[in-house]
């Protein structure tokens, strides 16, 4: 009876253990960095493997005053962004290279909506990196397209 109970104990803790690592592993911890935009710096959370790119700001209450999410990507495209399980509206500010190319403002999430009728929402031409913000953040502090950016990578 008590090897049984002991091989009971052993499966249970290496089942709990597993469970852990692959916790751990399925919700990594995000990279930190800053940007600064006209002398405006952002601690920013770094989204830059498939999984935390397309976890995004998902499921968060929302953002402090000088926080965001950038999304890096390995070559310019046109992605689209949703706001999926999203519960703050955010600004997204769309870059290339180190400049501000276009901003998607003050974009309001939809709970009701199901994925497959949420809008897509895409950058005026091919992007790297992509910061969303909360809403408000571009007209705030009078962002502008060609604007540089310094990230701290």
């Amino acid at each position: 009876k008590k090897v049984v109970i002991t091989l009971v104990s052993i499966f249970v803790i290496f089942i709990s253990a597993g469970a852990l690592f692959f916790l751990k592993t399925a919700n990594p911890e995000l990279k930190k960095n800053s940007v600064t935009i006209k002398n405006q710096t952002f601690e920013v959370e770094v989204a830059d493997t498939m999984l935390t790119k397309s976890r995004g700001l998902s499921g968060r209450d929302g953002l402090g005053e000088h926080e965001g999410m950038l999304f890096i990507f390995d070559k310019p495209g046109t992605y689209g962004f949703w706001m999926k399980n999203m519960k703050f509206p955010i600004d997204i500010i769309w870059i290339q290279g180190n400049r501000i190319v276009g901003f998607s403002e003050n974009i309001q999430p939809e709970p009701k909506k199901s994925i497959f009728t949420l809008p897509l929402y895409y950058p005026p031409e091919p992007v790297d990196r992509v910061l969303e913000v909360n809403a408000g953040v571009v007209k705030q502090y009078n962002f502008s397209a060609g604007d540089e950016i310094t990230i701290s990578l």
